[in-house]
């Protein structure tokens, strides 16, 4: 289960250990292009526990990573459950990350919290994606916010800001990008997930801190994972000694 860079890491390096069948999924398109590269099969649609459940059964499936951002939740608490009741193993990788500690960084719980925090701001910067933008401007208020979300979600993200509130960008970006787009756009509080090394995490709070904006960030949900990976070549050998 992948969409992110470190699936398509794992992906590629599974491959190099024989003959396995490998079926990669994504709840997006581009996320399941991602696995087309090492993958015998690619499903690019949410997946629900029963659907899970079959895909997993009508391919003899033994092993499941779940390689899925740190906030899909909903999505790893079905893999667990449905491996669980098919008794196959189940294997969580996600990198580790350091909180940073700082005077004008601080942790909450959620969007809503972050949002009344952020409230108290002149102008804040979202750099969480399209899914919470519409709690946090529901709160906030759309000429308080500016939103950097991915060309895709450019539509959805114009259902709820105004056309000049909006950066429609790609990737992860240098914490000078960071910097200078929250000074451009003069805000004085940046609302982020607590996402990772491959979320860019770091570049987000750091170019924000020298922007001199206070940085609020959306801690991760800690689940109870039973059998958990941060490092890629420590997954692989423990998937090689499995098979």
């Amino acid at each position: 289960m992948g969409g992110t860079k470190d699936s398509v890491e794992i992906g590629k390096k599974l491959i190099n250990l024989g003959d396995l069948f490998i079926l990669y999924t994504s709840t997006t398109d581009y996320g399941g292009k991602l696995g087309e590269e090492f993958a015998n099969k690619v499903i690019t649609k949410p997946l629900d526990k029963d659907e899970l459940k079959e895909v997993i059964k009508k391919h003899n499936i033994d092993v499941l990573i779940d390689a899925t951002h740190p906030f899909a939740v909903n999505a790893s608490k079905n893999a667990m459950e449905v491996c669980k009741e098919l008794n196959i193993k189940y294997v969580r990788f996600e990198r580790k990350g350091e909180k940073i500690t700082h005077p004008n960084v601080v942790y909450v719980k959620d969007f809503v919290e972050a949002a009344k925090l952020a409230k108290k701001s002149n102008k804040v910067f979202h750099m969480a994606g399209i899914k919470n933008l519409k709690t946090v401007v529901d709160i906030v208020g759309k000429d308080k916010v500016v939103a950097r979300v991915l060309p895709i979600s450019v539509n959805e993200a114009l259902k709820i800001l105004p056309q000049k509130n909006v950066v429609a960008m790609y990737g992860t970006f240098s914490k000078e990008l960071n910097k200078y787009l929250i000074k451009d756009y003069r805000c004085d509080a940046m609302i982020t997930k607590e996402s990772g090394e491959s979320g860019g995490f770091e570049e987000k709070v750091y170019g924000a801190l020298e922007a001199g904006a206070k940085v609020i960030v959306v801690e991760k949900p800690n689940l109870n994972y039973p059998i958990y990976f941060n490092d890629v070549d420590e997954l692989i050998n423990y998937i090689r000694n499995s098979l």
